[in-house]
């Protein structure tokens, strides 16, 4: 796996981590399991639960005790997500998490966000940007407000973040809507680029990530 830690600020950073595989392999991968040396110090765990699944509580406890069995500081949400006007309930989560995130970043002096990202999430979004006709992706870093994101994990394919949990015997937390194909990005997810990968490009995605990582500015 290619792991991009040369993205990443030398001061304190917040993990942002879900549950999900890509995010639990984040914080493994960025604290050696709990074993980096200043772990503690340089790390800190956040997650949202955003209070929209009947599963997303038990997640939080998920989270909570993975950060305690890594020795790492816990900082969580359980928000109440409404919509604004024109707003879809997709759009008003992130609004929320954003704004969680940067209160982190002010409250907890931290120097980026590190997510979870990984190379099939950035061929998902090229591929999705390209039916709009537009090109703008996932970056490896990125600003939103006072919020600076990096994302070393761009380099690692997600069969791969699963594989890695399974050796060490570590388990996640799966989103039982990422299943759901009438969702765009689900579609392309387990649609659209299994069947470009079976009958046009075995390393279509390895080369999306060269692409869309070209369009940086």
């Amino acid at each position: 796996m290619k792991i991009n830690r040369a993205i990443l600020p030398p001061g304190r950073i917040g993990l942002a981590v879900s549950g999900g595989s890509d995010s639990v392999a984040l914080a493994f991968l960025l604290t050696k399991g709990g074993k980096k040396r200043n772990a503690a110090r340089r790390f800190v765990i956040l997650h949202v639960d955003h209070g929209l699944r009947a599963e997303s509580k038990e997640e939080y406890r998920f989270v909570r005790a993975l950060a305690k069995r890594l020795g790492l500081p816990f900082k969580g949400l359980h928000a109440k997500v409404t919509r604004q006007r024109g707003e879809s309930l997709e759009m008003a989560a992130r609004r929320v998490r954003l704004a969680f995130f940067e209160r982190c970043v002010q409250t907890l002096k931290l120097d980026a966000i590190a997510t979870g990202h990984h190379m099939d999430d950035v061929a998902e979004t090229f591929l999705m940007k390209l039916r709009r006709a537009s090109l703008c992706g996932l970056r490896e870093t990125s600003t939103v407000g006072a919020i600076r994101f990096v994302r070393p994990l761009l380099g690692c394919r997600d069969a791969e973040l699963k594989a890695y949990l399974e050796k060490y015997g570590e388990d996640w937390r799966e989103d039982a809507s990422n299943d759901d194909t009438s969702i765009e990005r689900n579609r392309v997810r387990h649609e659209v680029i299994p069947f470009l990968e079976r009958t046009l490009d075995p390393h279509l995605v390895e080369h999306l990530l060269v692409l869309s990582l070209r369009q940086a500015p």
